[in-house]
């Protein structure tokens, strides 16, 4: 039985996505009580799968829509998102006017009105570095401005707590009051690694009971039973019909090319008369069974983008395939055309990392 509303922490989700830092959250006991997304197929996505959830469709610098989200988050305990920060490359004093800023300081404004008693804010792996460090210093001075001097940062990879694929994010959380708070110990790593009790999820051990579709077939119908635990809570609630498994279409030429890549090969592997004329080096790249995916982009179903191959099908991964890789569940339903739905996903961050991440926070804030 599921804790009452007000005895769980309350959460606001900003640039929220279709949902994967929201529904970690709310696995590691949140209840994320609004979100805004700019993107209406991204915001409908959200709403499908958060009925609790009051969100805001727009854009956050619009007056209405910041007014809106803000009487709907009033008492939140936690402010999480991850704004963009394409304008600290600028040169001089003045990054803040910067108009690609923007949505940064936004981020800020609404920490400020708000005062929720942490904040969690997400980006890329090289975020500390990035622009000779003046966005991280700008997010460290705004949130120490704003009442938060307990600040935390790190750089965790997905494929360390439980998620079948290598992904890097960095996090950074801040406090009101001190709290006892810890990044999550990774639970998945190296055998030879202290501390780690269990090996990475391979690819094979998140898709094994998916059934083989080729290029331009689709299937709605699970291989087999899970065949491991990932498997089983990936199918939580899903019910007997498999969604989203449409192997993606190629034409007679790029199907020759792939038919010529090995496990793990890339267009180098190719013969030079099959390869497009102008292409990348690790384009054109398969994925190995026997190990955890790489990255997953936007365009993982588009061999042509990064390593997005199925290790034994000669395609690009299904956006089912593409979302499990992730950790998103069967039963989470995504909106628009398959390029938005595999662009959703792509961007995501991965549930179970968030979950991770969110339990460690809810254990600092109970326990202050």
């Amino acid at each position: 039985m599921s804790a009452p509303h007000h005895s769980r922490p309350a959460v606001l989700d900003l640039f929220a996505g279709a949902g994967g830092l929201g529904l970690g959250l709310t696995w590691a006991g949140f209840r994320v009580q609004a979100a805004n997304e700019y993107e209406p197929v991204f915001a409908a996505t959200y709403a499908l799968n958060h009925s609790e959830t009051a969100v805001v469709a727009g854009d956050v610098l619009d007056p209405t829509v910041r007014a809106a989200l803000l009487a709907a988050a009033q008492g939140v305990d936690l402010v999480a998102g991850g704004p963009p920060c394409q304008g600290f490359s600028t040169v001089g004093k003045k990054d803040e006017d910067d108009p690609r800023n923007k949505l940064f300081y936004a981020f800020l404004e609404i920490v400020g009105a708000l005062k929720p008693r942490a904040v969690l804010f997400e980006n890329v792996s090289g975020f500390r570095r990035m622009y000779g460090g003046r966005a991280f210093q700008a997010l460290y001075r705004g949130l120490e401005d704003l009442g938060y001097p307990a600040l935390h940062c790190d750089i965790l990879n997905a494929v360390e707590y439980g998620v079948p694929q290598s992904r890097q994010r960095t996090f950074v959380v801040a406090f009101r009051e001190n709290a006892a708070f810890r990044f999550p110990a990774p639970t998945h790593g190296e055998p030879d690694k202290l501390f780690r009790a269990k090996p990475p999820l391979t690819l094979d051990e998140a898709l094994s009971d998916l059934p083989a579709v080729r290029s331009g077939e689709s299937s709605d119908r699970y291989r087999s039973p899970p065949q491991n635990d990932y498997q089983a809570f990936m199918r939580t609630g899903a019910g007997e019909t498999l969604t989203e498994h449409d192997g993606p279409w190629h034409g007679e030429r790029l199907l020759a090319v792939l038919a010529q890549v090995p496990p793990g090969g890339t267009i180098l592997d190719v013969p030079e008369n099959l390869r497009p004329r102008s292409c990348f080096a690790n384009t054109y790249a398969r994925l190995w069974a026997d190990r955890p995916s790489t990255t997953i982009t936007r365009n993982f179903g588009t061999p042509s983008s990064s390593r997005c191959i199925h290790p034994r099908a000669d395609r690009g991964l299904t956006t089912r395939e593409g979302a499990r890789l992730q950790s998103f569940p069967d039963s989470y339903q995504f909106t628009g055309t398959r390029i938005r739905k595999n662009l959703q996903i792509g961007n995501a961050v991965p549930p179970l990392l968030a979950r991770a991440l969110g339990q460690e926070i809810f254990r600092a804030l109970v326990d202050t």
